[in-house]
């Protein structure tokens, strides 16, 4: 029996498949002894090598940074402005690379070119059709060219055009093996080698797919959404494999595929007629039991394939993963934003805040610093990185430079990666290629898809510096670039050498596509949406221009995804598994890819009829038989990816709502330290605190009991009020010390706009010397360091506003402490607090007055009218100073400091005029049938009632207007309104 190969070449699509031809051949007994099997690329490469002019083959990273170097030459050589950031921004060098990739070569692609070169207009010469827009373009390709001349680099489409006349012209017999069309500098190539005998055979599936052979049965998987389908997965796999598997290579199993749309049967898919050695698709031994295609074949791997191990599977992974989804690219790149941010534009001072830069600290995000210090290249123990995470965030004066010089001294791995971020240093990647390999505590795969995406940093830095661009073009190209991520695993014990073929091979569409016919027992084909396999091609610029220049698309997305699908479907010796997820992470529902829409319509009398796929599934009836569904309903199983029951760890009762244990109603106010370090065990509360318990219980409980505050430093209105507070407090007291005066009126206007800049000045001064627990209030953008002037602004415009308040009033005591250091009585338990001012007048007559950036209704004594108590902090601190002081309460007032100034609260009408509360809602506000006191006894008692509730226990969900809830941390409160 003949056993060679009738042909000198075989070329097929890519490298996987050249690799899986030469196995089926070997398994076949077919001899490749002369023959030359490679993709079609690497083949041109080798001739090249062998016969072309010594330049060398440009990579698709060189290509690209060299066209983005020209593309900055042609900017500035035009002036722009903008520079190379607005260039890069167009993409015009993407635009660029895709016509180099596509046309180049090709003799009017040149021609275009040479013309744009050498200055004919738009559409003269071969400029014809060609836009004023696409000449730029042209003429950076052009440049492109002759400097990839000057580097003695070539593009393989040159080379391709040059071959023709360089080969030995001898006989030669080449076969295009499941061939794609070709392309047009392709076709030019074979054509100008008349020599060559060039047979090509069609990859099948181009029309569509047929039905899956005969004794393959059809089943559709349906989970409700992606946290249901690694566990439908293993039920899959479960029932094909059962408990464990054969630790062997699975034989195949007998059968021929059914005959494919174009009309070749599996068995006459082979090398060669009666002349030479027959070589199907059938394989001698199965890539795997199970082959999963699914969209992202990395990130299903590491869902399911710990619990396929434990079950006694091996699983294998052949798939590549986003360089930026690495563990080292997620490091590298968190560092290099971290230091690279704003170092450009510099640094810019602000006024009164020394040497804290605007530009230093506004550019960079300190989550980066803390996403790096988490990864395991920072040598950092989590707990060390927790720790630096939070003193960033607790601080907002951090500055960057300072935080290198710490981590360079306390770090051992930091300065290779600043290095390597910085300046691509190539001595700093040979380190940490190094550290890499010392972490023998991490897996083998690890390490090894970890040293992959440092070499792929490697080669886009390459490329960049052959470009002469810096490190931002090199990281913005190794962005986009993939890893290799394949790997396998087995249970504990499973001897690697005798693993043969895996259980389970998780991979993506094309790899599975090119395993061949009968290379698994079950095909599962995951993710068959619309949404990850669209059917339209990008119709971009660069489409556009290769159309105007007559270069026509030799392929279509559609062409590919049926060529793929038709393949999977031989794939199979049994079962062939269509999954496609119900609804997508937005809950909204997923529609079927038009090749799993054609395969449906293959078992379907009228393919044009809707009423029988009228359904979730898009199937029709007899279709349906053997569904594999999993919903939501077991959330726990799903993610556990398994039905079985998990042990009981322990039993915990439902939680307690709405109200505190009996055990814990101790600790619902902790004990207070009061001034002279003297505790107070009895419950003891401030205003502020029993106001926010009358808005809401719950959002009490969360704020000032649980403290679910924020862990950064904050710059919003706490800060901002404490600011304000500050600053009027200071403000007072220097118009008494320095002017002699307690009040502002219309005459003091002038000294007190300037005592007002003054008294600011020296506050911004004085906020970075603060303690982070005084709520300082420190600009670290732009933005902030506007809103911080807008604040200015408005408390010097206050001082209008102060002029007309209260002009038989004077401010008296400033931030006072009702409770002189500790506590007092009301409602039945102990307070304490300060009190922003209290203007008294000549006859012992008092207003309480409290401070606020904006105020609403709610402030409003009127309220109560509404079955509300309101606002209240104000009336308190009235009560209390009733009582201590003994003046009389005559006005408890909210006034607001803020754009629109204006007053509310509570004031006594047969006392104040209405004229001396400007901006008043005055009928809201206004108790004029009644003494004051019993407004002040009437709140009393209604704050003992709410106080009495509290320390009950009772924190029930409450709020009592909309406006409780804006500020509220609990988000997923049930009776959360507005």
């Amino acid at each position: 029996m003949d056993t060679s190969i009738a042909y000198d070449v075989v070329l097929l699509p890519d490298t996987d498949r050249a690799v899986a031809y030469r196995k089926r051949a070997a398994d076949s007994g077919c001899s490749l002894m002369g023959v030359t099997v490679a993709a079609f690329g690497a083949w041109v490469r080798d001739l090249w090598e062998l016969y072309g002019d010594g330049r060398t083959f440009v990579s698709r990273l060189e290509r690209e940074a060299l066209l983005r170097a020209a593309c900055e030459r042609a900017a500035d050589g035009a002036g722009a402005s903008a520079g190379a950031g607005e260039t890069g921004a167009l993409g015009l060098d993407r635009v660029a690379a895709a016509c180099v990739a596509a046309g180049v070569g090709l003799p009017a692609f040149d021609a275009v070119v040479r013309d744009a070169q050498q200055g004919v207009p738009a559409g003269a010469g071969a400029l014809e059709g060609v836009t004023c827009a696409e000449v730029p373009v042209l003429r950076m390709i052009g440049g492109y060219l002759d400097r990839l001349a000057q580097l003695g680099m070539i593009e393989p489409g040159q080379a391709l055009a040059l071959l023709p006349e360089l080969l030995a012209q001898r006989p030669l017999h080449v076969l295009l093996e499941d061939a794609a069309p070709l392309t047009p500098g392709q076709e030019a190539f074979f054509f100008a080698c008349p020599w060559m005998d060039v047979e090509v055979r069609a990859a099948s599936g181009s029309q569509g797919p047929v039905r899956a052979p005969e004794g393959v049965r059809v089943r559709f998987a349906f989970p409700s959404g992606q946290y249901a389908w690694p566990a439908l997965l293993t039920d899959i796999v479960r029932d094909t494999l059962g408990p464990g598997a054969d630790r062997g290579a699975a034989p195949a199993t007998a059968g021929t595929p059914a005959a494919g749309d174009d009309g070749v049967s599996g068995g006459d898919d082979a090398f060669g007629g009666a002349d030479g050695c027959r070589v199907g698709r059938s394989t001698g031994t199965q890539a795997a039991s199970v082959v999963v295609a699914a969209k992202d074949p990395a990130a299903l791997f590491g869902r399911v394939a710990p619990v396929l191990v434990r079950q006694g599977h091996v699983v294998a992974l052949r798939g590549r993963r986003r360089f930026v989804d690495t563990a080292f690219g997620r490091a590298i790149c968190s560092l290099r934003r971290f230091l690279d941010d704003g170092q450009v534009g510099g640094a810019s001072h602000i006024e009164g805040y020394g040497d804290i830069a605007a530009t230093d600290v506004e550019r960079w995000d300190r989550a980066d610093l803390a996403d790096w210090a988490l990864s395991p290249f920072s040598g950092m123990t989590k707990k060390a990185a927790f720790k630096l995470d939070a003193d960033l965030r607790a601080d907002r004066t951090a500055r960057r430079s300072d935080l290198c010089a710490r981590l360079r001294g306390d770090n051992p791995t930091f300065p290779a990666m600043e290095r390597l971020a910085l300046q691509l240093d190539d001595q700093a990647a040979a380190e940490l290629e190094a550290a890499v390999r010392r972490m023998t505590n991490r897996s083998e795969a690890w390490r090894a898809e970890q040293l992959a995406a440092l070499r792929a940093l490697q080669r886009a830095a390459g490329a960049a510096k052959l470009a002469g661009l810096g490190a931002d073009a090199a990281f913005d190209q190794v962005k986009r670039l993939k890893v290799n991520v394949s790997r396998i695993v087995a249970p504990r014990g499973c001897d690697g050498v005798a693993l043969g073929a895996p259980d389970v091979l998780i991979t993506d569409q094309n790899t599975a596509a090119s395993l061949g016919s009968g290379s698994c027992r079950v095909l599962v084909a995951a993710d068959l949406t619309s949404a990850a396999y669209p059917a339209a091609d990008p119709e971009d610029a660069s489409r556009v221009l290769l159309e105007h220049l007559g270069v026509q698309r030799a392929d279509s997305a559609l062409a590919r995804m049926r060529r793929a699908f038709f393949a999977l479907e031989h794939a199979a010796t049994d079962q062939l598994i269509l999954e496609r997820c119900l609804n997508d992470s937005s809950a909204d529902p997923t529609y079927p890819c038009v090749v799993l829409e054609e395969f449906v319509d293959c078992y379907r009398d009228d393919p044009t009829a809707t009423e029988d796929i009228d359904n979730p599934y898009s199937l029709p009836e007899h279709l349906q038989d053997g569904m594999l569904l999993r919903g939501e309903d077991a959330l726990c199983a799903n993610d556990a990816l398994s039905d079985a029951p998990a042990p009981e760890a322990a039993r915990i009762e439902p939680p307690l709502t709405g109200a505190v244990s009996s055990e814990a109603r101790s600790l619902v106010v902790l004990p207070r330290v009061l001034q002279g370090g003297q505790v107070l065990d009895e419950p003891c509360l401030s205003p502020s605190q029993i106001e926010s318990y009358l808005e809401c219980p719950y959002k009490w409980f969360a704020q000032r009991r649980l403290r679910l505050d924020d862990l950064d430093e904050g710059f919003g209105p706490l800060e901002m009020g404490d600011f304000a507070h500050n600053a009027l407090h200071s403000f007072y007291k220097h118009m008494s010390e320095d002017l002699g005066e307690a009040k502002v009126t219309p005459q003091l206007l002038p000294q007190a706009r300037k005592l007002m800049a003054d008294v600011l000045e020296r506050h911004k001064a004085l906020q970075p010397h603060l303690r982070q627990s005084e709520n300082r209030l420190i600009p670290t953008s732009q933005v902030e360091h506007r809103e911080l002037a807008e604040l200015e602004r408005k408390l010097m415009d206050y001082l209008d506003f102060e002029a007309e308040l209260l002009p038989t009033f004077a401010p008296k005591y400033l931030e006072y402490d009702v409770a002189r250091g500790g506590a007092v009585d009301y409602a039945g338990h102990k307070l304490l607090g300060t009190a922003d001012r209290i203007d008294v007048d000549s006859e012992g007559r008092c207003a309480i007055i409290d401070y606020k950036g904006s105020i609403s209704g709610s402030y409003a004594l009127g309220v109560r009218e509404e079955g509300r108590l309101g606002k209240v902090q104000a009336l308190i601190y009235a009560q209390v100073v009733r009582r201590t002081l003994g003046l009389e309460p005559v006005g408890a007032l909210y006034v607001c400091y803020g754009r629109r100034k204006m007053i509310s609260g509570a004031y006594d009408g047969r006392v104040i005029e209405n004229a001396h509360l400007p901006n008043m809602r005055h009928k809201d506000c206004m108790c004029a049938d009644r003494p004051f006191a019993d407004v002040l006894d009437e709140t009393e008692e209604a704050v003992a009632a709410a106080l009495d509730r509290m320390l009950a226990g009772d924190i029930r969900s409450r709020p009592e207007t909309s406006e409780a809830c804006k500020w509220c941390p609990v988000s997923s409160c049930s009776e959360r309104r507005g």
